[in-house]
């Protein structure tokens, strides 16, 4: 008992910790979720409905990037940075606001018109129909990503994990609403809009109620700085997103949506590692901002040696877990659906993650540095790495060959922000020192 009030002490002291607890709250939230879509199409329907919906939200991802053209980089770090000035900060949020609206609805207007032409890409009418109903999931997404952004960036944690839990309980309930009746199950991308109708709604609703929605003025100079920097960024999100769902794509243009759907489902719960290591890291990104603007390196410092100590054993320890919970659903649970074909891919994909996570919630570094090109270029590399190896190594050894091309072309964005981090900011992240 003693040791379990120590413990309670160490994570409740700080905010930090407490920030960290709230959203780890949230990731459970957003992993059972996972898990339940996963497991929920494929009792019900079977791989090949798995594959058909993991593409469509493959692809939506992706283009919700494009319509994002970065501005919630731009909030991300400029709330932080112009915190304590109230009325910049007020037109600097209004102005993002407004673009990321116009963006959505113009980016998911042609998707939804161009949609058909998956059909040629991935041989699936049922893709093409799936994406014409994730479109209108597009028309708020952007705005979305502004408004979590601002949120995340005054470190209004409990509120960030609140309205991220809100989106994925949406999207959970809609699938399986759909799964469980007699629908078309290509309905079941329509969760995207219900997910982010809701998430508008709440977060509005929360900004106006902590009086975060005052002094808001459109400002043709930030319309011009957001653009700037986005424009920037804008790469580095969808390579980000490129990259967490190239696999999929790769898989979907080359090979049946039954194999897809093996390896999304084995896939998945590598989701669930990123997404810790993603919750670490949207905490450590406005102390970073801070720290790196006030020279305050000891903060940073800090930070990577918590990072260096605790996280890569808890992600072994993790991933050792994850393979034994596939084992038992797959051979248990959902027995003769041929999922178990993906255990391979997943153990691939769990160890590369593993040996890179010290360093992954520190990803964003080059952005909020104030060096979005860079950031472009680390993602890029990342890549350009998957899709050379998914090319040459999917014909030949199938979803294997994707799992190992993930995992190469994140160890290469790894060895990218090793090699440019001590260059552009002074901090050597091996070593864990600025330079004098």
């Amino acid at each position: 008992m003693e040791a379990l009030r120590r413990l309670h002490r160490l994570v409740f002291a700080h905010k930090i910790g407490t920030d960290l607890a709230w959203t780890f709250g949230s990731f459970a939230i957003l992993a059972v979720s996972g898990v339940l879509i996963n497991l929920v199409i494929a009792f019900t329907r079977d791989a090949s409905a798995l594959g058909v919906f993991n593409i469509a939200y493959a692809t939506y991802l992706i283009v919700s990037q494009i319509a994002s053209l970065g501005i919630h980089y731009s909030v991300l770090r400029h709330a932080a940075y112009y915190q304590e000035k109230p009325e910049e900060n007020g037109r600097m949020f209004c102005t993002a606001m407004v673009l990321s609206l116009l963006l959505g609805l113009v980016v998911s207007a042609a998707l939804f018109v161009l949609s058909p032409l998956s059909l040629h890409l991935f041989g699936s009418a049922d893709v093409a129909e799936s994406l014409h109903y994730a479109a209108l999931g597009l028309v708020l997404f952007p705005l979305n990503k502004v408004l979590v952004s601002y949120i995340n960036s005054l470190r209004h944690m409990k509120a960030f994990a609140v309205l991220q839990s809100i989106r994925y309980i949406a999207v959970v309930t809609v699938v399986t609403i759909v799964c469980l009746s007699d629908m078309n199950f290509n309905l079941a991308t329509l969760s995207f809009l219900a997910a982010e109708s809701l998430t508008t709604i709440c977060c509005m609703g929360y900004l106006a109620a902590v009086g975060l929605l005052r002094h808001l003025h459109f400002c043709t100079r930030w319309m011009k700085r957001h653009l700037a920097f986005g424009s920037k960024g804008v790469m580095a999100g969808i390579f980000l997103d490129l990259n967490t769902r190239l696999d999929v794509l790769v898989l979907g243009m080359m090979l049946s949506p039954r194999e897809v759907g093996i390896y999304s489902f084995a896939a998945m719960l590598i989701d669930g590692v990123q997404h810790i290591l993603a919750i670490i890291r949207v905490n450590f990104n406005p102390i970073l901002v801070k720290a790196l603007r006030d020279s305050d390196h000891s903060i940073a410092i800090r930070l990577l040696k918590l990072s260096k100590r605790f996280i890569m054993g808890g992600t072994a320890l993790l991933s050792v877990t994850l393979v034994a919970g596939f084992l038992i659903v797959v051979h248990y649970i959902i027995a003769g659906k041929g999922l178990e074909e993906g255990l391979p891919s997943l153990i691939l994909l769990v160890t590369g993650f593993t040996l890179i996570s010290a360093f992954t919630p520190f990803d964003n570094l080059l952005m909020i540095s104030g060096h979005p090109g860079y950031q472009t270029a680390q993602a890029a590399s990342i890549t350009l790495v998957n899709i050379a190896l998914c090319l040459l190594l999917v014909p030949i050894y199938g979803i294997e060959g994707a799992a190992f091309a993930t995992v190469a072309g994140y160890i290469g964005g790894m060895c990218f922000l090793l090699y440019y981090s001590p260059r552009l900011t002074g901090w050597n992240l091996i070593g864990n020192r600025f330079s004098a």
